[in-house]
């Protein structure tokens, strides 16, 4: 992004853009069971920190990263003492993971040679959890820019080498009741000596 898009940001997260979404991702909430019980967690575009601070809650320690200053210091604010690093980066111009992960969450944040990148940082049995919007010809909402959605087949190429527990790719109900076409996808960094199969 340029510093253009950072300004933008900064803006409307300080004009108070998404102050009542406090909960967290829907899609991360009913996947909890497929999480680890802790570890640390890399919660990527984090915004100002709602999953994170679920995951931190949780009982993960967690690095969140956003390329908006203003939405990092609200989430700081209402994130109290929980273990979370906040981390101002523009993830267009990459992130290096300083550690291992047990899990990476990338929610409506489009870059997947990014996340390619970063789930080599998954430790064994690791957990990847992405949603994005799908690109789709329906009159559904989310971005108009195809850049920023991605195609059918595109999150499978990125667990290439993963258990991949859940992956779904059509239209749903957002929790605001509009409709909105998601590829979604749980995987899991296989284990040592584990085969790389899709449960049935």
């Amino acid at each position: 992004m340029s510093t253009a898009d950072r300004d933008r940001w900064n803006a409307r997260y300080a004009d108070g853009a998404y102050e009542s979404r406090r909960h967290p991702s829907p899609f991360l909430e009913q996947n909890a069971q497929a999480l680890p019980e802790n570890g640390r967690a890399l919660d990527l575009a984090c915004g100002a920190g709602r999953n994170a601070i679920y995951l931190a809650n949780r009982g993960f320690a967690v690095d969140a990263v956003d390329i908006s200053r203003v939405a990092l210091e609200r989430g700081r604010a209402d994130a109290g003492e929980l273990p979370i690093r906040w981390i101002e980066c523009d993830l267009d111009d990459g992130f290096e993971a300083s550690v291992d992960y047990d899990l990476i969450v990338n929610i409506r944040y489009v870059n997947l040679p990014l996340v390619s990148t970063l789930v080599k940082s998954l430790r064994p049995g690791g957990v990847l959890v992405i949603e994005q919007h799908l690109a789709t010809a329906a009159d559904v909402i989310g971005p108009k820019n195809p850049a920023f959605r991605v195609e059918t087949g595109e999150l499978s190429r990125v667990a290439s080498g993963m258990v991949v527990e859940q992956i779904d790719e059509k239209e749903f109900d957002d929790p605001d009741g509009r409709r909105a076409a998601l590829a979604r996808l749980v995987a899991r960094k296989p284990s040592a000596g584990e085969s790389e199969l899709t449960p049935t």
